[in-house]
């Protein structure tokens, strides 16, 4: 009987008993889904430009090794925020994560930082959601479908209503 109280804690604690931390490669800071999910290298999906260089769109991205020991920052590094409560870019200085929403479609953009509402986020350090302070039901999270990325795998960011939403897509973890 107490394992089966034992377990059902567990399973009632919102965290997956079958995650698997990333083992992320890539310089601080950095935001990372805290699941590696199907990552097949290990190294987890960072916040990302979609595409080479600036972007104005951003995806999860396979994160990246560093290169030679290179110094200089990758478009997979993001830092967060906690006063103004956003994610700024680290390769891209003055360019943080918003939220663009129409009727039909919504996707994570890489804009100007400013105090759009649409640009902050509590990172929560009970359940690591990151959840936007405009309406803290919806959550920072991924898609469920993985797709090659060349060398690499990707998946889209979706809002989505975290009381909803499977864990393993919703919990990130900030690295400095």
């Amino acid at each position: 009987m107490r394992s089966f109280v034992f377990f059902w804690l567990l399973a009632a604690s919102g965290t997956p008993m079958w995650a698997e931390a990333p083992e992320v490669p890539s310089n601080t800071p950095y935001i990372v889904l805290a699941d590696n999910l199907d990552e097949p290298n290990g190294y987890g999906f960072c916040l990302d430009t979609a595409g080479r260089n600036l972007t104005d769109l951003l995806h999860a991205h396979s994160c990246k090794p560093v290169r030679n020991n290179s110094t200089q920052p990758s478009d997979t590094q993001f830092t967060y925020d906690a006063v103004n409560k956003r994610a700024e870019s680290v390769a891209y200085p003055g360019v943080c994560m918003q939220v663009l929403t129409s009727p039909y479609i919504t996707v994570f953009g890489l804009l100007e930082c400013s105090d759009h509402a649409r640009q902050k986020f509590d990172l929560s350090a009970e359940d690591k959601t990151l959840r936007m302070v405009e309406d803290p039901s919806k959550c920072l999270g991924v898609s469920e479908t993985t797709v090659r990325a060349g060398p690499w795998v990707r998946r889209d960011l979706v809002l989505t209503t975290c009381s909803d939403a499977d864990a393993a897509r919703t919990q990130w973890t900030f690295a400095e």
